[in-house]
């Protein structure tokens, strides 16, 4: 049985049960009260009959009364008690402040009704006025609903049981007949109209709750498919982050984690890091005091660095419901932080690489305009100050060429032409300068048709080149082949110099590092050759890379696809 029918079900019962007390009780007072009626109004007959005799003089049907249940007493006109069929009746109480004996003095009859003090219960007197002025009062008492109520009591009860068992039976029946309509009702179907099929049945009066439902019921699968296609978007979105997406609750624990912070604090799974504290996950003091100013309610942005990535952390407070939060935002600062180091140190290192040689010039200068100079020592001096104006006018050229690069405004320019034949032109120029280092220069390789910017492959070859003259020993080697490999063009560069040892390897290419500057100094090197050759390769699309054993040699690989 369903509630709904349990419900029905007792609620019928407890009508019943209602009906029948409610109705014995209404007989019963019906009853007591017809049943007082009766008793007052045969009082009053015995009172006048006796009330007769007694004033033609007969007293022998009073003395009948004496051991009823009627009580006849006599009172004088002063109160006092004469007689009284009662023998516990107390003489010595006067009766004239009782309301029955002073109506009947003066209107010659009266009644009323009240506890009596000698019989112990609700009593009924009546009074008549003799001819001897004395008074003939009779009392009873009156039935009571606790009196009433046991004589029907067996009765109430059998009736009541009858009446119970025909009420389970119809109540079943009853609830059965009220409830299968309702349970026939498919509120999955979209056309519920009264008056088809299975519906006919159905109350016309539940007809506007049934249509509420069926709309409310569209009306929420429409809203579920909308929150389940934001949420599915949000999720998508949180978990294609390239920033890290963390979520808390009011302790600190993660509700949501999106997989950038998973590999920000190397965990493989999410339920790996989900209903954790953040604060045993990451000890940082900084970051676990951001974390609790944050869930106290203050919006903070910290700045940390975890597997060699730099990140700035925004914490930010939220309020749910009646519950507090956190997010916290990770975002990877990486390149724009080595971005910011490189401007730093290329300003450093431009400013120093400036300096020297204009320090030189300006001091040379300064000596020949104050005639401190010897006349022999003039020659020497311009020649000073011709070179440091080229090394000037080279670091220029180079700087300019890289903020070129930087701001993409190098030009594709693609022509085809033999890379081969490049080569050799290059090789061609750089010749006197090997043998003035004695280094010997050798072209290997073969000819190959290339598309690309014949002039910036040109400065590579040449920086290339030079480096493996200026940093090589006297009496070696430079090697430059040109090769085919699966679509792509190989131009290496071996050296049989002194070498770059492996903690220089990974930073030769950024600008103005050098393995040794005092060697730089001296072979005229800017710092800037190497990342040319870098970014003249990226302009390509292609690769570079680098093999080098200190005191053995270098070999640098660029690839440029066909």
């Amino acid at each position: 049985m369903s509630i709904l029918q349990k419900r029905i079900y007792r609620n019928f019962v407890v009508l019943i049960l209602v009906c029948i007390v409610t109705l014995a009780i209404s007989f019963g007072l019906l009853f007591m009260n017809a049943a007082r009626t009766q008793e007052m109004a045969a009082i009053r007959d015995n009172a006048y009959l006796i009330a007769g005799l007694i004033n033609q003089g007969d007293y022998s049907h009073a003395q009948n009364l004496r051991g009823g249940s009627t009580r006849m007493t006599i009172i004088s006109r002063e109160g006092w008690v004469l007689m009284d069929s009662n023998p516990a009746t107390d003489l010595t109480v006067n009766r004239r402040d009782r309301e029955e004996f002073i109506q009947a003095t003066q209107y010659g009859s009266g009644e009323a009704i009240r506890d009596s003090d000698t019989l112990r219960a609700e009593t009924f007197y009546y009074a008549i006025l003799l001819q001897d002025g004395n008074v003939l009062r009779f009392s009873r008492t009156l039935n009571s609903l606790g009196q009433v109520i046991p004589t029907i009591l067996p009765i109430l009860v059998m009736v009541t049981l009858v009446i119970l068992a025909l009420a389970y039976f119809i109540a079943h029946r009853l609830t059965i007949r009220i409830i299968k309509p309702l349970a026939e009702v498919d509120l999955e179907k979209t056309n519920i109209i009264p008056g088809y099929g299975h519906n006919e049945s159905l109350y016309e009066e539940i007809w506007p709750f049934i249509k509420k439902i069926d709309s409310q019921r569209q009306e929420i699968s429409k809203q579920f498919s909308t929150i389940k296609q934001r949420a599915d978007t949000i999720e998508a979105i949180i978990a294609n982050m390239r920033e890290g997406l963390v979520i808390l609750d009011e302790k600190g624990q993660v509700l949501v984690a999106n997989k950038s912070v998973l590999d920000i604090f190397k965990f493989s799974k999410e339920k790996d890091i989900i209903g954790k504290n953040i604060r045993h996950i990451y000890r940082d003091p900084e970051f676990i005091q951001g974390v609790t100013k944050s869930l106290a309610g203050t919006h903070l942005e910290i700045s940390f660095a975890r597997n060699e990535r730099n990140y700035n952390v925004f914490l930010n407070p939220v309020a749910y419901e009646k519950n507090r939060g956190a997010i916290i935002f990770f975002l990877d600062i990486t390149e724009g932080f080595k971005a910011e180091t490189q401007r730093r140190e290329f300003t450093a290192n431009v400013s120093h690489e400036l300096k020297t040689p204009l320090t030189t010039i300006s001091a040379l200068s300064e000596m020949m305009v104050n005639g401190m100079a010897k006349e022999e020592d003039i020659s020497e001096f311009a020649t000073k100050i011709t070179g440091h104006t080229h090394r000037l006018i080279n670091i220029i050229d180079d700087i300019i060429r890289l903020s070129e690069f930087d701001e993409r405004k190098i030009e594709k320019d693609f022509t085809t032409f033999d890379i081969y034949d490049l080569a050799k032109s290059v090789v061609a120029a750089l010749q006197e300068k090997a043998a003035e280092r004695f280094v010997e220069i050798e072209l290997t390789g073969q000819s190959l048709t290339l598309k690309a910017n014949s002039r910036l492959l040109d400065e590579l070859m040449f920086n290339l080149i030079d480096n493996g003259i200026k940093y090589n020993k006297e009496g070696g080697s430079v090697t430059l082949d040109i090769s085919e490999e699966k679509g792509w063009c190989k131009i290496s560069v071996s050296d049989t110099g002194i070498g770059i040892a492996k903690a220089h390897q990974t930073r030769v290419f950024e600008r103005f590092y050098r393995v040794d500057s005092s060697r730089s100094k001296r072979t005229g090197g800017t710092g800037l050759g190497l990342s040319i050759v870098k970014h003249i390769t990226e302009h390509h699309n292609g690769k570079i890379s680098l093999d080098s054993t200190e005191g053995v040699g270098t070999t640098i690989t660029c690839q440029i696809r066909q």
